[in-house]
């Protein structure tokens, strides 16, 4: 077997000096410092736990993401994929007894494994807050607000966050039975019109509305245009986001855009949920939303919602 060579470091690597330091720490600062004036408390979770844990919280299907080992008495543990699946199993042991609501916040690396090809960084440079035992709008306005004023915090300023809620698209794709319910959910994903149809043809009416559901996306006047012609099931998720975004200010509401055809993380998002996305970034630069299930799978059921910003992505952002 080959040995590599001592000055390569591992496929999604980085060695990072100087002034990509310099940026990394800056941003931290500046975001857990809006973190921690907003009144969240900082948790500092390890950085391996038990397979399990993140199994628990993102279902089977995480696992071959999830960087493994096994110690020296047999035990399989990973390197921490999230922070949530943390904190959440956190919330459930150590603050069982808590009053709520627990406003938490976190910050540093998080380890996913990624194709040696794939050109995605297997570390990456998180901070983020989780809200929990709240139910209501307020905590999701809570949440958007505090989004907002984290990427201000970052510094940049050309941005938006798309937002969107589990329960418009929920009605039509639960009407499907499960096998055209992946194929509807991939069609939607790449937004791909023709197929959808043809995906959708003889299907129930409540699916119909998957026809012109996930390809909103724009500005309040998009939503309220929509409001009107919406199925019943999809009313009250709608209605949500309308009361959420009169709760915010005018400066607030210029940096939202509505986004009715997100399906990635429908199998874990209850409520709302977005993305956050900056000018000059390739991808998501954070993303968040409502996820009422997930304290349930650690015996504490109660509702929670949170953020999460990709500092990495923005540190590399040109200018």
């Amino acid at each position: 077997m080959t040995r590599p060579h001592i000055a390569a470091t591992p496929p999604g690597a980085l060695d990072l000096t100087g002034p990509a330091v310099v940026r990394r720490r800056t941003l931290q600062r500046a975001t857990t410092a809006v973190l921690e004036e907003a009144g969240f408390e900082e948790l500092s979770p390890p950085t391996f736990e038990y397979e399990e844990v993140f199994r628990r919280a993102g279902g089977a299907e995480l696992a071959e993401k999830l960087i493994r080992f096994v110690d020296l008495d047999g035990r399989i543990l990973a390197l921490r994929y999230d922070f949530t699946s943390s904190i959440a199993r956190m919330a459930a042991t150590t603050f069982a007894d808590a009053p709520r609501p627990l406003r938490f916040y976190y910050s540093g690396p998080v380890y996913r494994q990624e194709p040696d090809r794939g050109g995605r960084a297997r570390e990456t440079l998180q901070v983020g807050a989780e809200l929990l035992g709240e139910p209501d709008l307020a905590a999701d306005v809570e949440i958007v607000r505090l989004t907002l004023a984290l990427a201000k915090a970052a510094g940049v300023r050309d941005f938006q966050v798309n937002l969107g809620h589990a329960g418009v698209l929920a009605d039509g794709l639960a009407a499907l039975d499960e096998a055209l319910r992946a194929d509807v959910r991939r069609w939607i994903d790449r937004k791909d019109r023709s197929s959808l149809a043809r995906a959708l043809n003889g299907s129930p009416p409540e699916a119909q509305a998957l026809l012109e559901l996930p390809f909103v996306i724009g500005r309040r006047d998009a939503l309220d245009s929509v409001l009107q012609t919406a199925p019943d099931g999809a009313r009250p998720a709608l209605t949500h986001l309308a009361a959420l975004g009169a709760a915010l200010r005018p400066d607030e509401r210029s940096h939202i855009v509505y986004d009715l055809g997100e399906v990635r993380g429908l199998d874990y998002y209850t409520g709302i949920h977005f993305e956050l996305f900056v000018a000059g970034a390739g991808r998501a630069a954070g993303a968040g939303g409502r996820y009422d299930e997930l304290m349930g799978r650690f015996g504490r059921a109660m509702p929670a919602v949170g953020v999460s910003l990709d500092l990495d992505t923005i540190a590399e952002l040109p200018g």
